[in-house]
This record gives structure tokens, sequence and C-alpha cells, in this order.
């Protein structure tokens, strides 16, 4: 997917980040984005990006990034992002982390675990898997729904991972 130029004004981080996600589309080339239903938005500076896969419409990546934070969404969860503490060293730039999270989805890297109460999502984690092959928790959300106290309701757990390549 090619992505728009972005306006002149687009600086900081929104702007590192656009950079390096045009980049790293271009290298990965995703076959089952939809480019059509896909969108790019612009604005107060900040950058919102939203992708589509081509065969199921329900799998979608969302980014929100302004010149101090960042998070990219998908399904029912989602990974914040922002600079690191004044005494914190930063390993990779946080917009390239950002980046780096889009492609491991992209690539279908990372397993998006669904719990449920009956039939309603009651919390959902992500994981990758580190250079062992391990399993790493990257965070949950626990939705807050009436499901959630009804304990009387069979309790099941889906693991997904969705490639778009």
């Amino acid at each position: 997917m090619a992505l728009p130029d972005p306006p002149h004004a687009l600086h900081g981080p929104p702007r590192a980040f656009y950079d390096t996600l045009r980049e790293m589309l271009a290298a990965l080339r995703p076959s089952r984005l939809d480019t059509a239903g896909s969108v790019v938005r612009f604005g107060q500076g900040r950058v919102e990006v939203g992708l589509v896969h081509a065969d199921r419409d329900d799998w979608r990546i969302g980014a929100t990034i302004g010149p101090g934070d960042g998070m990219v969404v998908t399904d029912a969860t989602h990974e914040h992002f922002s600079p690191p503490a004044r005494d914190e060293p930063e390993e990779r730039p946080w917009t390239t982390q950002m980046v780096d999270f889009i492609a491991e989805l992209l690539r279908g890297e990372i397993e998006v675990e669904t719990t449920y109460r009956g039939d309603t999502p009651v919390i959902v984690r992500h994981y990758n898997r580190d250079d062992g092959g391990e399993r790493v928790l990257l965070g949950h959300t626990g939705l807050l729904v009436p499901a959630r106290l009804f304990l009387w309701r069979a309790r099941r757990t889906e693991t997904e991972r969705v490639s778009w390549r």
C-alpha cells in the first residue's frame, strides 16, 4: 500500500512515525491489505491510520499518534506508546516501536487471546514470542461489560493470529 504524502506541516513524532510506517509497508508489502478500505487522516499535528484486512473487514489495525504519545488498536486490544521518562534510556525511538508493533501484527506474530463469558468477550490479552519461542504477554484489556458478573455462564478462551500476508 502506498500511503499518501504527508502535509508539509507534519513534524516531530507524528512525522517520524508516518515516514517509518511508509517505509515498513513498502518493504513488507502485505498482500491481504485492503487498500480501498484503509484510510489515513492528518490534522492538528496528529496522524490517524486505519488498515483493513482484505478478506475480513473485522480485522483492523488503527494507529493514532500525536506529539507526545501514540496508540495502536486491533480488535478489542490496544498498546500505548510514548517517549521514555527523562532518566530512562531509549533503545529505539518510541515511534519506531509503534511501527514495529504494526509490522508484527501484519506478519501474524501477535496472538490475540479473548476470554468470553457466554458469547460476550470480557478480557483480551495479546502476546508475542521471545527469541526462545516462549510466549510473552504484551498487554491486556479488561472490558467493562455486565457479562463479567455472570459467573454461571460458561467461560471459554479463543486465541487467534491475524496474518496480512
